[in-house]
This record gives C-alpha cells, structure tokens and sequence, in this order.
C-alpha cells in the first residue's frame, strides 16, 4: 500500500526529532497512529466487496474474516437469477429476534447482523437462490516489525510518529508540528471528499491515549 516499510518510517520520524534511541516507543506510535487513521474515515482504500451463494431457507451468512463495518446503507444485497438487484436494510441491535419471524420466506429484505459471530441472518428466509453480495470496511491487523502500512501516505505516518515523539519529549515544537499534522491529514481526506466517521481523533493532546477498537 505505502512504499516503506515501518522500519523506515520509524527511522526517519526519529531523525527528524534528533533522537533514535526510541524506536520500540516509535513502533507502537506509529501502530496507534494508523489504529486512528482507520477508525476515524471510511478511506477508499479500505473498501472491498464479498460475493457468495444464497440457498432456499438459510439462515445463516459468514461475514468476511476481516468485516470491520458497512460501507453505507445499501452495502448488503441480494441478486436473483434475473440479475435483479435487491438492498438489504441492515441491524447490529439486540432487539433481532423480535423484527424477524424465522418461518418467513421469500425475497430477502434485511440483513441481521451479529458481530459475536461473525454472521448475518437473511430476513425473509430466501424463497429461491441468490448470489448475496457485501460491500464493507475491512479491518486492518495490527502490524508486526517490519511490516509495509495499509495506508498510502507515508508522510503523514512520519510525521504522526515525529509530533508523538515531541510529545514525549514534552519539546516546544509539539504544536507547530501538530497543528502541521492536522493540515496534512485535512488536505489528504479532501482528495477523497471524506466525512469523519466520528470526532476525529489523530490529534494527540497532552492527555493522549491508546485508541480503542471498533468493536
């Protein structure tokens, strides 16, 4: 995806700030930084797609191993011999079991969701075969030294892990460099015409912390 490895841009990070002595700490900043970069905007480059058959009565769909999120409202659906298309609506509640009937077949309308095991309920139950298709967010492993980053702009990961190592080092030029860090991320996501999924959280503050998962 990038064009270096994380061994590299932990180097350069650490040459900018003037101190290569902490390159465990700058492994696992750079690991926080791309954690925020991926929870934080639904990037183009995250968005792939499953296709599988659908029999007469199933009621059970695996989700894709690394299945993070729907990309948007019609991300499930159905397709019929006929090539017609059907949107699924989708739930991730815990109220499924009273919206669904599990004796009622015909045309799939929802999706039922359940993250714990990673499947989806078709609902109805199909009355035919279809080919179901999912378009989603796919979540990102954590990397392990050395690793190449599933994020397409190496300057901004260097410059996410040179800000966290002025942070550390409680240097002055922490808010320069931060504000500089947020232009940078600003004018990447305009290429892409991106809305924050939440409230943006690649700025580090003073009170910074470990970001925590999706789910």
């Amino acid at each position: 995806m990038g064009a270096l490895t994380s061994t590299t841009i932990v180097s350069q990070a650490l040459g900018r700030l003037g101190n290569d002595s902490l390159t465990t700490e700058a492994g696992i900043w750079l690991l926080n930084a791309l954690d925020r970069l991926y929870e934080d905007f639904s990037w183009p480059f995250l968005e792939t797609m499953a296709t599988g058959s659908l029999t007469v009565g199933q009621s059970s769909v695996n989700l894709p191993s690394d299945f993070d999120s729907p990309i948007s409202h019609n991300s499930f659906s159905v397709i019929d011999s006929d090539g017609i298309h059907f949107s699924l609506s989708f739930n991730i509640g815990y109220d499924q079991d009273s919206i669904a009937d599990p004796a009622v077949e015909g045309t799939p309308a929802s999706a039922l969701i359940n993250l714990d095991t990673m499947t989806w309920r078709p609902y109805p139950l199909p009355g035919q075969v279809y080919t179901w298709q999912v378009r989603y967010k796919k979540k990102i492993a954590r990397g392990t030294e050395p690793f190449t980053p599933d994020f397409p702009n190496d300057e901004i990961l260097i410059q996410a892990v040179y800000v966290r190592g002025l942070q550390y080092e409680d240097d002055d030029r922490f808010g320069a460099e931060n504000t500089e860090l947020q232009r940078m991320v600003a004018m990447y996501k305009r290429k892409f015409n991106l809305q924050p999924q939440k409230q943006q959280r690649v700025q580090f503050s003073r009170k910074f912390r470990t970001p925590t998962n999706f789910r």
